[in-house]
């Protein structure tokens, strides 16, 4: 008796195909009639809830602040390891930190703006959902 490992494999013949092709059209044929019994229910689309312009506002003034903070405190890392023998060395120093301080401030007084406004209530009514970990 000959083994199946050495058995040639039959070829493969287009009928399999078309038995496929003869399933997938009834399974067509089939879908249309029973979409024909129930007609599709119109998709109930909830408007968008309006855009408030403070909140926008406040949003881009936050955005604004987070990115100059970013920005002034990277500034003043990168002296730290200046080592430049030159005068004016401590006052370009001494200058970045009051700028990141003061730019701090003003992201600071920018977040509490936004965390006043409704979005920021929202968000946190969004996060008190979810316990920190």
């Amino acid at each position: 008796m000959p083994s199946v490992a050495i058995a040639p494999a039959a070829p493969v013949v287009c009928a399999a195909g078309g038995q496929v092709a003869a399933k997938w059209a009834a399974l067509r044929a089939t879908l249309a009639k029973l979409e024909a019994k129930q007609p599709p229910r119109p998709q109930v689309v909830p408007p968008p809830a309006p855009i408030d312009p403070a909140t926008v506002a406040a949003r881009h003034a936050l955005a604004r602040a987070h990115s100059a903070f970013f920005d002034a405190r990277a500034a003043k890392y990168a002296l730290r390891d200046d080592y430049r023998t030159q005068p004016g060395r401590f006052a370009q120093l001494r200058a970045a930190i009051l700028r990141c301080r003061e730019v701090q401030a003003t992201y600071q007084a920018a977040a509490a703006a936004f965390h006043a406004s409704p979005a920021g209530a929202a968000l946190q009514a969004a996060r008190a959902k979810y316990p920190r970990f």
